[in-house]
């Protein structure tokens, strides 16, 4: 017991070994609070996460909020894709997926949609019928009708023009009618279509045409169509033909 005395009389009497004494005591408290309290603190920070929110098929001012508010920063790519189901300006990929579970604080990469691909219509003036359609489906463009229309100099069968008309911007998948040449059709008359009219009410429209009733060929209907609906002529509809010309009949039976 007096030796425990004498040397803490001889620290107190010794400033140096005092001082050295309370910075072991200072180091020692700071390392259980770091250790305690600092580190947990920062550590939590760190490791803080949450969810990605569902950003695709939103405004790019409404993803940035939702992104904001959720804790992520984002970042817009500059690279667009064209997309036929969301509108032009929307999100339409975001890395990470909605749902996926990030650190707090992390980029999200947003690509925007540029709606449907437009692109030109092709100039088909001189074509073929079958050139046209592989024109128009190599530029993601669907045939529509083809119509037939008189021309002095286009021989018969060839196209004169689209609708609408070459050089104009369609979006990818749309439709563009045809119109072919019916050659020189000074005096004759087009004949048009009676599929579906009763042979009875036909007949007086092909006499004010100029037209006569061929041969009638009767055939059993098949999506129950009423005896004596037309089915089809001889000639085909949209064909020009002279004054007199005999149409043929396929009629329900």
């Amino acid at each position: 017991m007096n030796k425990i005395k004498r040397a803490l009389n001889w620290i107190r009497k010794n400033p140096v070994l005092k001082a050295i004494m309370v910075w072991v005591v200072v180091l020692f408290v700071l390392a259980v609070v770091v250790d305690k309290v600092v580190m947990p603190i920062f550590s939590g920070k760190l490791d803080r996460t949450g969810t990605v929110p569902q950003l695709e098929g939103m405004s790019a001012e409404a993803a940035e909020a939702a992104l904001t508010e959720a804790g992520f920063k984002f970042e817009w790519l500059e690279q667009g894709r064209y997309n036929s189901q969301i509108p032009a300006g929307m999100v339409l990929v975001q890395m990470p997926a909605a749902g996926r579970v990030a650190k707090l604080g992390r980029t999200v990469r947003l690509t925007k949609s540029l709606g449907l691909r437009e692109v030109e219509i092709p100039d088909l003036r001189g074509k073929s019928q079958k050139q046209a359609l592989i024109s128009l489906t190599r530029a993601g463009l669907v045939q529509g009708e083809i119509v037939k229309g008189a021309h002095q100099s286009i021989p018969r069968g060839v196209v004169i023009r689209t609708d609408p008309m070459a050089g104009i911007k369609a979006r990818v998948g749309d439709t563009i009618n045809v119109i072919i040449s019916a050659g020189v059709t000074s005096g004759k008359t087009l004949l048009p279509s009676f599929a579906g009219e009763m042979l009875d009410d036909v007949f007086a429209k092909v006499e004010k045409l100029g037209f006569k009733v061929g041969n009638v060929k009767r055939v059993p209907g098949e999506n129950g169509e009423a005896p004596g609906t037309v089915l089809e002529t001889s000639p085909k509809e949209g064909d020009y033909l002279p004054p007199d010309t005999r149409i043929d009949f396929i009629i329900v039976d």
